[in-house]
């Protein structure tokens, strides 16, 4: 017989085993589907969880970051305070040494004056005079160059004292810095 004969018996067994043939892979598609599925929305889900492990941690991060910073700048604030008072001193010492070496540049005035001594002995009293003031002014300039000196120790005494504090402080940093890289740590890359 040829296949235009076939009976329809046979048609419906062939179509019927196709069917069959067609649902059972169908099942196997299905099935491929629901593992692919379900293993994307494991992928996912622990996707999100290390994405909400890192938000936190990154939050964590932020936290220490900015606590850490304001305590750096309350710290550079008061080491500025420092830093304009030195500057205050320096300024007094500067005005010191300028008063000194205008008592210098008159002291100098008054020593070309020798020469004109030497010639006539008459005026030599009065310059004696005038002299003996300048010693005097140069002495009061020297008493507050000392004092100036005084005071500039002290600020030396101040400014040690400030570095030992700002080592001091740079350690609590250093120590910060090691804080905020803790959670670094914990990260699986290098």
């Amino acid at each position: 017989m040829t296949e235009l004969e076939k009976s329809p018996r046979e048609i419906a067994e062939v179509v019927e085993s196709a069917m069959r043939e067609f649902h059972e892979a169908m099942k196997l598609r299905e099935a491929l589907s629901l593992r692919i599925g379900k293993r994307t929305t494991q992928i996912i889900r622990f996707s999100l969880i290390g994405m909400v492990l890192l938000m936190a941690l990154m939050f964590h991060l932020i936290l220490t970051l900015t606590s850490n910073m304001s305590d750096i700048t309350d710290r550079m604030i008061s080491m500025a305070i420092y830093m304009d008072s030195m500057s205050k001193n320096f300024i007094s010492v500067a005005e010191n040494v300028k008063a000194m070496r205008f008592s210098v540049d008159g002291m100098h005035e008054h020593i070309k004056v020798m020469d004109t001594m030497n010639l006539a002995m008459v005026g030599m009293k009065d310059s004696m005079l005038k002299m003996s003031g300048d010693m005097k002014h140069m002495n009061e300039n020297m008493a507050a160059m000392q004092k100036s000196m005084g005071r500039m120790s002290m600020d030396m005494g101040n400014m040690s004292y400030q570095f030992t504090s700002l080592t001091a402080y740079v350690g609590v940093m250093e120590h910060n810095v090691d804080r905020m890289a803790s959670p670094m740590r914990m990260m699986p890359f290098p």
